[in-house]
C-alpha cells in the first residue's frame, strides 16, 4: 500500500489545522497522501462540521460523487450520512485518526491483505516477462549481427540492474516542504558551532525589527489593562491583552514586508479608553480597501498567534542576540499547533525539545535536520514565552539524587563524626593519633 497515492482535500478547515494534518500524513508510513485543492477532485474529503458556513457545502460533498469518502470530525455527535462517510469526535486523538485514515484507504484501493501480496506477484511477473522479452529481443538481434559478420564477437545479453540506493521513504517527513518557506526559516546554511564568525551569522535583534515593536504594544497594554492603538507606515494595529487579541484590518501580505525591514522610530503608540472596543468593528472596515464589510472576529488574531507569525517572518531562521547556543534551553509546555502556523519538523523538535533540555544544534544533529528549522522554532517559541535557556520550574522541582549514606555505621566512624562536630578540635587530634 505504501506504493499507492490518496488524494484527500480539506472542507472547512483552516490554514493552521491543514498545515497540522499535512504533519500527520507525513507520520502515516503505510500510505502517501496527495493534498488537492478541489474537494470535488479527492478520494477523501476531511470535514471540519463546526466550521462557519459549513452546511451548504457539506450538502454538496454527500450528494456529489458517490465514490467519494467523507471523513468529519466535530465536537458534538454527528450521524454518518451513507455507508462512506466516516466520523471522528474532537478533540481528535491521532491513533483514532491514523485507524480511520487507513482502514478508509484500503477501501478505496479496494485491496486487503491478500489482495496486497497477489498484487506484488503479479508485477514481479510482469516485470520477468518483460525480460525474457527483453533478453529475446537481444538474442535475436545477436543471431542476425552474426550472420551479418561472422568475425564479430559475442553481444553481451546481460541486463545491468540499477544499485543505485534509493531515497528512504521512512524520512518523507523531513523533506517536508511549505510554500515560501524561506518567509519562515530563511536559507542560511549550517553554521559550526565551534566557528565565532560563522555564529555571527545565526542571530537578530528583535528589538530593531517589528517583532520588538510588537512585544512593546503587549507590554503597554498589559500594563495600562486598556487597548493599545499601534500606528506605523500607515497601518494600524489594536493590541488587547485583557482579551490576548490583536485587530486589524491589514491583511497579510502587508504584515509580511513590515517584518524584514529595520524600524526607527517610524513606530507611536496611544492608549484608547475604556469603551473604545465598541467602536473598533466601524473603524476597522473603513481602513479596508475592500469594500466587503467583515465582522471584528474576522479581522481579530489571537495575540499568541500574531507574535508568533511575526517572529518566524523577523528571525527567518536565525535567534536573538544574546543566546548562547552552547547552553540547553527547554521547552516549559507543548504549543498549541492547531493555532500556530506550523513550519516543517516542528512536531520532531517540539517533543525532542520537552522531553529534556538540548542544545539548539544538538537538536538539528539529532533529528538530522538544518539547523534553520530549529533556530525558527526556538525563536517563535521565545516570543511567546513558550522557551528560554534558563531552568524550568520542574527541573528546579527535583533535586539531584544523592547517595544514600549508610545505616549501620561503624562504632569509629560514629566517634569520628562526634569528635569532627565538636568544637575541641584538639579532641580529634588526640583520637586520630591514638589510631
Amino acid at each position: 500500500m505504501s506504493t499507492e497515492r490518496i488524494s484527500i482535500a480539506f472542507l472547512g478547515v483552516d490554514d493552521r489545522s491543514k498545515s497540522a494534518y499535512r504533519l500527520f500524513f507525513e507520520s502515516i508510513k503505510q500510505i502517501r497522501y496527495e493534498i488537492v485543492d478541489d474537494y470535488r477532485d479527492a478520494q477523501l474529503c476531511l470535514v471540519d462540521k463546526d466550521s462557519y458556513k459549513i452546511k451548504t457545502q457539506y450538502a454538496e460533498l454527500i450528494k456529489g460523487d458517490s465514490r467519494q469518502y467523507v471523513l468529519s470530525t466535530s465536537i458534538i455527535e454527528h450521524v454518518c450520512a451513507h455507508s462512506k462517510e466516516f466520523y471522528l469526535q474532537k478533540p481528535i486523538k491521532k491513533e483514532l485518526l491514523q485507524e480511520k485514515l487507513i482502514k478508509i484507504s484500503r477501501l478505496i484501493i479496494n485491496l486487503n491483505d491478500e489482495n496486497i501480496k497477489s498484487s506484488i506477484i503479479d508485477k514481479n511477473k510482469k516485470a520477468v516477462d518483460k525480460i525474457s522479452v527483453m533478453l529475446k529481443k537481444n538474442q535475436s538481434a545477436a543471431a542476425e549481427t552474426s550472420k551479418d559478420n561472422s568475425t564479430a564477437k559475442g553481444i553481451d545479453n546481460v541486463i545491468s540492474i540499477d544499485t543505485t540506493r534509493k531515497a528512504a521513504t521512512s524520512n518523507a517527513g523531513k523533506l517536508l516542504k511549505i510554500k515560501n518557506e524561506e518567509c519562515y526559516v530563511g536559507e542560511r546554511p549550517d553554521v559550526d558551532a565551534n566557528n565565532p564568525e560563522q555564529l555571527k551569522a545565526i542571530f537578530y535583534s528583535p528589538d530593531m525589527l517589528m517583532q520588538g515593536i510588537v512585544e512593546i504594544a503587549c507590554q503597554k497594554s498589559k500594563e495600562t489593562g486598556k487597548i493599545i492603538q499601534l500606528d506605523i507606515f500607515n497601518h494600524t494595529f489594536y493590541f488587547d491583552h485583557s482579551e490576548q487579541k490583536v485587530y486589524a484590518s491589514a491583511e497579510r501580505s502587508v504584515i509580511h514586508p513590515l517584518c524584514v525591514m529595520r524600524h526607527e522610530n517610524e513606530a507611536t503608540y496611544s492608549v484608547k479608553h475604556l469603551n473604545f472596543k465598541d467602536e473598533l468593528h466601524t473603524i476597522l472596515n473603513k481602513n479596508r480597501n475592500d469594500t466587503a464589510i467583515k465582522s471584528l472576529e474576522d479581522l481579530t488574531t489571537n495575540m499568541d498567534s500574531f507574535k508568533w507569525i511575526v517572529s518566524l517572518w523577523c528571525s527567518r531562521g536565525r535567534i536573538p542576540q544574546g543566546i548562547d547556543v552552547t547552553q540547553p534551553v527547554y521547552l516549559r509546555q507543548w504549543p498549541n499547533l492547531t493555532r500556530l502556523e506550523v513550519i516543517p519538523h516542528s512536531v520532531q523538535i517540539a517533543a525532542l525539545l520537552y522531553e529534556n533540555p538540548r542544545t539548539l544544534i544538538d537538536i538539528a544533529n539529532q533529528l538530522s535536520i538544518e539547523q534553520r528549522y530549529v533556530f525558527a522554532f526556538f525563536s517563535a517559541c521565545k516570543s511567546i514565552t513558550l522557551s528560554d535557556i534558563s531552568r524550568r520550574e520542574v527541573d528546579k522541582l527535583f533535586m539531584y539524587e544523592q547517595q544514600a549514606e549508610v545505616r549501620n555505621k561503624s562504632i569509629l566512624s560514629k566517634l569520628l563524626g562526634r569528635l569532627a562536630g565538636s568544637s575541641d578540635k584538639s579532641l580529634l587530634k588526640k583520637a586520630l593519633n591514638n589510631l
